[in-house]
């Protein structure tokens, strides 16, 4: 006759060390998601929250278009001046009668 024996899983005890044994394991994962997404967070915390760097970047932002109009003046400035030379270009490349053909 074969004697069928009740597998009750696993005793309180090893359940214990389970448990213990997973511990530091658990805290070197939740220390690795902390440094990792920490200052991710931090970050988004600030762009929701509207303070930090938000500021500087409205002031960078006003300086780089203060730039860009400074730069489209420079750029028609210059368009003036070879509008300028190339005028003068065609001025002199006139064709002219020559000197001899009075008649």
């Amino acid at each position: 006759m074969i004697q069928v024996v009740a597998d009750s899983g696993p005793s309180v005890g090893q359940l214990m060390v389970a448990v213990l044994g997973a511990i530091p394991i658990l805290g070197i994962i939740a220390w690795s998601a902390v440094k990792i997404f920490g200052p991710i967070g931090q970050a988004f915390a600030r762009r929701i929250g509207g303070g930090g760097d938000g500021e500087g970047v409205e002031r960078r932002l006003e300086a780089l278009a203060l730039e860009l109009d400074q730069v489209k003046a420079q750029l028609a400035e210059t368009h003036e001046r070879l509008d300028f030379t190339e005028r003068l270009l065609a001025q002199t490349r006139s064709p002219e009668l020559p000197r001899g053909s009075h008649g």
